[in-house]
């Protein structure tokens, strides 16, 4: 099995840097538009991955998939009366609902983490059952699926309490950097730990290891899970059982990323260093971990992502505007400087005595001078304020449902490895 590693960027992410940068920047908005100099500084421009998949309608890139069914029996634990006895911890994972923080507690034993790792790690083979279904971890992680059950208010919020915990546990850079840079027997150790291993260390987890790890608790709930494998990015997410309109790439599934808190069914972030989206890739491999029922009520969750798809759509305008204005303001620079070239010549000139000379740079300079107004006039000004506007109807009108979004489902608050 392959090291997925992914670690997404999120367009909620550049939203946020963006609102922030534009509210910093106020005074670039404000000024003068009568003075020539005054440079505009728009807010940045999002990473250029965040639109690597290119407006909607671009056909997606198609990458052979398989579907494979596991249902290899799991393997039968030996039982250990060493298991609790070796030390514990209890701890508390952080989740949101429909905007409302709570906490989900867990009990973890050393005993049973140490168990666990010897199985080795999770990417040495391609038997998903056995990871996901043993059943040592399955018994000592059952305490928090029935916590999960008794904080649902409603059937499905079983499926978002569990979605938002995994989301919730934060990206483990150490092992990130472990799979870059050390590729010896004990950087692979590091890697590709059980669902377990990531609830009782305080490291968080990358992407497969999280996808396997909300691919336990949604099974044990009692929800088709399947695991998407993207090969050519590295990535791993997961899908939910979720009825057809609501289905990533007609598998049958819901797209939750695991990664970090991110809208079900929601595809449009990209990865770090990767020029993808997952709208503009296909899973090389399908995996169905279990077959059990439908989150049904997805549909809550599926209009918020077309929000938040119609909110990139908004901001690329925003951030098409200041590279247009950025380009226009450093050409405007450039005319600058020529005119302030001339302006200097003719004055050396002109001390010099240099009369001829005078003349002839005094002319050059005029047209120096004019060329920049005409393009300052022309070009830059409109380009300055196009983007201005569409700066103030990003605040005014998108950026509070933004904010909406955000709280709605915790996406800056609460990332951590449990309390």
């Amino acid at each position: 099995m392959p090291v997925f590693r992914g670690r997404v960027q999120y367009g909620y992410l550049a939203i946020l840097v963006m609102i922030l940068a534009v509210l910093f920047s106020g005074c670039a908005a404000q000024a003068p538009v009568t003075s020539p100099v005054q440079k505009a500084t728009p807010s940045p421009a999002p990473p250029a991955t965040a639109y690597a998949g290119g407006p909607p309608g671009t056909p997606p890139i198609t990458v052979p998939r398989t579907l494979v069914i596991n249902n290899t029996p799991a393997p039968t634990a030996t039982p250990d009366p060493g298991f609790e006895t070796k030390g514990s911890l209890n701890k508390l994972y952080y989740y949101t609902i429909d905007g409302t923080p709570g906490y989900i507690p867990l009990k973890v034993y050393t005993g049973v983490n140490s168990y666990i790792a010897s199985f080795g790690d999770i990417y040495s083979g391609d038997d998903y059952n056995a990871v996901i279904g043993n059943e040592v971890q399955r018994k000592y992680v059952s305490p928090m699926v029935e916590n999960i059950r008794r904080a649902a208010k409603k059937p499905d919020d079983e499926a978002r309490i569990a979605i938002s915990l995994v989301q919730h546990i934060k990206y483990d850079a150490n092992a990130m950097n472990e799979i870059q840079v050390n590729t010896s027997k004990t950087g692979q150790e590091y890697i590709g730990r059980y669902p377990y291993t990531i609830l009782d260390q305080n490291w968080g987890g990358i992407c497969g290891e999280k996808s396997f790890l909300l691919a336990l608790l949604l099974k044990e709930l009692g929800y088709g899970v399947a695991l998407y494998e993207f090969d050519d990015i590295h990535h791993m997410a997961l899908g939910i059982k979720a009825p057809a309109q609501y289905a990533y790439q007609g598998t049958g599934y819901a797209l939750i990323e695991s990664t970090a808190p991110a809208i079900p069914t929601f595809d449009e972030y990209s990865f770090v260093g990767i020029n993808a989206t997952l709208s503009s890739t296909s899973p090389s491999k399908t995996v169905i971990v279990s077959d059990g029922r439908s989150f049904t009520t997805i549909e809550t969750e599926y209009s918020d992502a077309q929000l938040e798809r119609s909110l990139y759509q908004e901001l690329g305008k925003v951030s098409a505007a200041a590279t247009a204005v950025n380009a226009a303001a450093e050409q405007l620079d450039q005319l600058r400087a020529a005119a302030e070239y001339w302006r200097t010549q003719a004055q050396n000139d002109y001390a010099r005595g240099d009369m001829a000379s005078y003349q002839n740079d005094f002319s050059m300079f005029n047209q120096a001078e004019a060329a920049y107004e005409n393009y300052y006039n022309q070009v830059y000004h409109p380009a300055y304020i196009a983007w201005s506007n569409l700066k103030d109807e990003y605040q005014n009108n998108f950026a509070p449902k933004q904010k909406g979004l955000e709280d709605k489902y915790g996406m800056t608050t609460g990332i951590g490895v449990g309390l």
